[in-house]
């Protein structure tokens, strides 16, 4: 009989927040940067409708490059545990059966996505996806 488990515990994603309107777009910049005012990742009142603090930023205007940083803000981190349970039945001398049974994401509490970075855009700031809920795997293997 063979167990094994994993956990994984990992900071959240560095989080790009650009405006939703390029006014520089006509002189070649592929993005535009707010201006930033403040900082977006001190918010005491974290929720997925409002993960930073929005007010940190401010439209940067037309020829105006913009003063946030590239990756102001951090996502959630991520806690995930996985689980196998299996056995190996031995069939000749040099042919076995290997069976598992393999769960992800064990407590079923799916990680939610990174918050929404479009300045200008009605989701700013909040969070819209999330990862997979608890999946259920059967293997079954013949080694030779």
């Amino acid at each position: 009989m063979q167990i094994a488990g994993l956990v994984r515990l990992q900071s959240g994603n560095a989080v790009p927040v650009t405006q939703a309107t390029n006014n520089n777009s006509s002189l070649g910049f592929a993005v535009q940067r707010p201006n930033r005012v403040g900082n977006p990742n001190n918010f005491a009142a974290r929720s997925v409708a409002r993960y930073f603090d929005t007010s940190a930023f401010t439209a940067a205007t037309q020829f105006v490059i913009g003063s946030s940083s590239r990756n102001p803000v951090r996502g959630p981190g991520l806690q995930d545990a996985a689980l196998m349970i299996g056995k190996t039945f031995p069939i000749r001398e040099t042919v076995n059966l290997e069976l598992r049974a393999e769960a992800f994401t064990v407590t079923n509490t799916p990680p939610p996505g990174d918050p929404n970075g479009s300045f200008g855009s009605a989701a700013f700031g909040s969070i819209t996806t999330a990862g997979n809920p608890r999946v259920f795997e059967l293997v079954g293997k013949i080694r030779f």
